[in-house]
């Protein structure tokens, strides 16, 4: 099982003329569910620090029994262009969470509110979310900040078949289809 661990983020950024930082785009939260390329939906397990994705039936999908993720845009100050960066989060029993990557490359779920500003050039909460491929549109991979080359995707854990939330490593300009999401 894996440990949750505080999210470290800035609340709030010094000097707002910083270059290497993180602002907030909007105040509108984009509302999404995931979907992988087996049309399973993204299920957050906050309590148990994990997400997995699932079947669901058609009716599931659109009585609203499933928890809601929602895409928070964030500017990127700095020079460089790595994709759009988002926050994600969802909403459970009344607690907010934030999707976030910890230094050992595990995914965890903060319960916390987003910041406004985040100063760096690296976040654990920012994702770079970029399209998986010309051919593929409306496609996405989502590229942690915080480890480079590290993106969203899913892995089949041996003990019970889940398709578990994980991060994973793919050298540059590889892709393979367990990082591909749609968005019901």
């Amino acid at each position: 099982m894996t440990t949750c661990y505080p999210a470290t983020v800035s609340t709030s950024c010094p000097n707002t003329d910083e270059v290497d930082a993180f602002k907030c785009g909007s105040s509108e939260s984009i509302p999404c569910n995931f979907k992988n390329i087996f049309n399973e939906i993204l299920i957050p397990y906050p309590e148990k620090c994990f997400a997995a994705f699932q079947s669901c039936g058609s009716q599931e999908e659109t009585d609203g029994s499933q928890p809601i993720f929602f895409l928070k845009k964030y500017k990127e100050l700095a020079l460089h262009s790595r994709g759009l960066a988002v926050a994600i989060t969802f909403k459970e029993n009344n607690k907010n969470y934030v999707v976030s990557v910890n230094s050992d490359s595990s995914i965890a779920f903060n319960q916390c509110e987003l910041p406004r500003d985040i100063s760096g050039v690296q976040s654990d909460i920012i994702f770079y979310q970029k399209v998986f491929r010309q051919e593929h549109p409306n496609s996405f991979r989502f590229e942690s900040s915080l480890k480079q080359n590290f993106y969203l995707g899913f892995s089949a854990d041996a003990d019970d078949n889940n398709k578990k939330l994980v991060l994973k490593h793919l050298p540059r300009d590889y892709l393979d289809e367990t990082i591909m999401f749609t968005f019901v």
